[in-house]
């Protein structure tokens, strides 16, 4: 396939026959199951599950056009791969980590993003429900918010009658 009389001369072309076939070497290995580690760390203190289906629903809620399919994730939980730049900071910011700790590790092992809400503490039911509200249009979103602010004030005048 290729011509490499020298050693020297067929390191590229084996970089890039590892490359085009899928394979990998123990440090990308090692890199893919460090991840995973972190990233199921993180979720678990998240209180989010780890199966699945409930991840990947709970992820594309947030993921705002990142979305990722049960196979990816699957393969990101499994220490099989690591998901891009644009998706790593997409978890992060769901579970209120530091992206750089959760792609790559640190030696101050410093996880937490300092005066940041994690976005865990919002329901996926409620996040599906604003992303629906904010693909509306803006004349029927403030039409939305009127109506809340009716019943808000009504919610309010209730209890003070309590």
């Amino acid at each position: 396939m290729y011509d490499c009389p020298a050693i020297d001369n067929c390191a590229p072309h084996l970089f890039d026959f590892q490359y085009r076939f899928g394979m990998s070497s123990k440090i990308a290995d090692a890199e893919k199951t460090n991840f995973s580690n972190r990233l199921k760390t993180s979720l678990e203190a998240a209180g989010v599950p780890i199966k699945y289906s409930q991840f990947v629903r709970a992820y594309n809620a947030r993921a705002d056009g990142a979305a990722v399919s049960v196979h990816a994730a699957r393969k990101w939980l499994q220490g099989e791969a690591v998901p891009s730049h644009e998706k790593v900071v997409v978890l992060a910011t769901w579970l209120g980590v530091n992206a750089a700790w959760l792609r790559f590790g640190d030696d101050n092992d410093e996880p937490l993003i300092e005066g940041v809400i994690p976005e865990t503490s919002i329901s996926t039911p409620i996040l599906v429900l604003m992303n629906d509200i904010m693909s509306l249009p803006p004349k029927v979103q403030k039409s939305i918010r009127e109506i809340v602010d009716v019943f808000l004030r009504n919610f309010d005048h209730e209890n003070k009658k309590r």
